[in-house]
């Protein structure tokens, strides 16, 4: 053993080396985001209108701009905090969310659409804020309100709720199976060549 140990030094160290960097990457890897809500508790979440609020209900409000800082200098409702979709999960953002939870204050995310918004909303619903509402349309760089798209305002008239109950399992009339026939290979006669 001590043989293999002498010959081999320099791939042992390499080995214990590189073990050493795998138990501390483990180690050391930063946390994942922890969602407080399972799948049906989301679903319930996307189809809960009140998430979805109006310009003329903002008062009282913290705005939250999720654009880029760029399009955030070029204009913004007054009071509105710019934190670009990219920065949301990072731990400045997430304590701000806290706060503003722990004081009971709710906050009102928007983009440039509502389609911008309604991600980030949902993932910070399902990590447990429950003080956060979505902004119906958008706002542009001029701090002019954008409506919602008419397609947004549309209420389903089909009953889905149907569709997610469990149906019985109906039987199916037996198939009826044909005899095998036999299959015949026709073979053409061979060309004298040329042509199409």
């Amino acid at each position: 053993m001590n043989h293999f140990v002498k010959t081999n030094s320099l791939w042992l160290s390499f080995l214990g080396l590189a073990v050493i960097i795998v138990v501390l990457t483990f180690l050391f890897r930063p946390l994942s985001a922890h969602y407080q809500t399972n799948a049906k508790e989301s679903i319930t979440l996307m189809n809960d209108p009140t998430t979805e609020i109006e310009l003329k209900d903002l008062s009282g409000k913290q705005l939250i701009d999720i654009r880029q800082e760029e399009l955030y200098s070029q204009g913004h409702p007054l009071n509105a905090i710019n934190i670009p979709i990219r920065q949301l999960l990072d731990k400045e953002s997430l304590q701000l969310f806290d706060n503003l939870q722990k004081n009971n204050k709710e906050a009102v995310l928007y983009g440039n659409t509502e389609l911008q918004a309604t991600a980030p909303v949902f993932l910070l619903r399902q990590l447990g804020y429950k003080n956060l509402k979505l902004l119906k349309g958008g706002i542009n760089p001029t701090n002019e309100f954008i409506p919602p798209a008419p397609a947004m305002t549309e209420v389903s008239v089909v009953d889905t709720s149907s569709i997610h109950q469990k149906t019985e399992q109906t039987q199916i009339a037996p198939t009826i199976q044909k005899k095998g026939e036999a299959v015949i290979p026709v073979r053409k006669g061979a060309s004298a060549g040329g042509g199409c």
